[in-house]
């Protein structure tokens, strides 16, 4: 269109952000591979921003899973989303995964040995990723894994010849390679890319790269809540028609969820998850992106 007012141009500008949240499902926290479809999925992890004080180029946290709703583990001691430190405390999710641990008696077969895994803290991590193959490719998107990634990453890193593959210049693209669906998905078929490669070979896409990236904070992810209604979570999961006494191991031992097996709808969901020629300020920008 043309002859749009500077009015009409703002409203048009809102109109599209609105879309661009519309497609991706909502505003949502992280960027996942589709949960449809399976297929290679290359992304580029980018290095730590020592400007943000970074030394690694994830965020490790610990999160339950109650009734398919996230909650940030009580029991570790992180800066969250309003810049306030939370010291770790007593964590009612955890205190009760171990009790049913124990009512288990390790009996793995049981329900109760189940649900005390599903109940049980899940390590967690981030990353910031370029992913290719989008309409913009130079907004970085926060991308959120299980142990299976990670672990994948820390053996390429350290115990293969791919090199430093987060690095800006000499760094290579990862093939997320998703295998099956839902709660079957696989990812431990994920691979580096063939060849090294610049994150891009556009001085202006990499300066526009590092800009949101430095706006982009960890622990704007992170938000704790009370440990009042993480017990609320896990009394209306294990018997939603209890009073508001407090939740113990032998109030719930015969609850619903138990006797009727409700653990498989509170699992933790699958996330689980020749270089280019450049010119010498290319060169130089992304030696602006490794030094900070």
């Amino acid at each position: 269109m043309s002859n749009i007012s500077p009015e009409y141009q703002e409203m048009l500008d809102a109109i599209k952000a609105d879309k661009e949240k519309a497609d991706s499902g909502g505003s949502r926290k992280y960027w996942t591979p589709p949960s449809d479809k399976e297929g290679t999925f290359p992304v580029r992890f980018l290095p730590p921003l020592k400007k943000l004080g970074e030394k690694k180029f994830y965020f490790d946290h610990k999160n339950h899973w109650i009734d398919g709703q996230s909650f940030e583990c009580l029991n570790q001691t992180l800066v969250d989303k309003d810049g306030n430190l939370h010291e770790a405390i007593h964590c009612p999710a955890c205190a009760m995964s171990k009790k049913f641990y124990k009512i288990a008696d390790n009996n793995k077969n049981s329900d109760e040995f189940k649900l005390a895994g599903d109940l049980s803290g899940k390590q967690r991590y981030i990353y910031k990723v370029i992913v290719r193959g989008t309409d913009d490719e130079t907004t970085p998107k926060f991308y959120e894994t299980g142990i299976t990634i990670f672990k994948n990453l820390y053996h390429i890193l350290t115990e293969t010849d791919y090199g430093i593959i987060v690095d800006p210049k000499n760094g290579r693209d990862y093939n997320i390679v998703k295998v099956g669906k839902g709660r079957r998905t696989k990812y431990d078929q994920s691979l580096p890319a063939a060849n090294v490669s610049p994150i891009f070979t556009e001085a202006d896409q990499v300066k526009d790269c590092i800009g949101k990236a430095l706006k982009m904070s960890y622990n704007s992810l992170i938000e704790f809540v009370s440990s009042e209604t993480m017990e609320k979570a896990l009394r209306e999961l294990l018997d939603p028609d209890a009073d508001e006494s407090p939740v113990t191991a032998t109030t719930v031992t015969n609850s619903p969820a138990v006797q009727e097996t409700v653990v498989a709808s509170i699992a933790t969901p699958a996330v689980e998850e020749e270089p280019d020629e450049v010119d010498s300020e290319l060169d130089d920008i992304l030696g602006e992106f490794e030094d900070m």
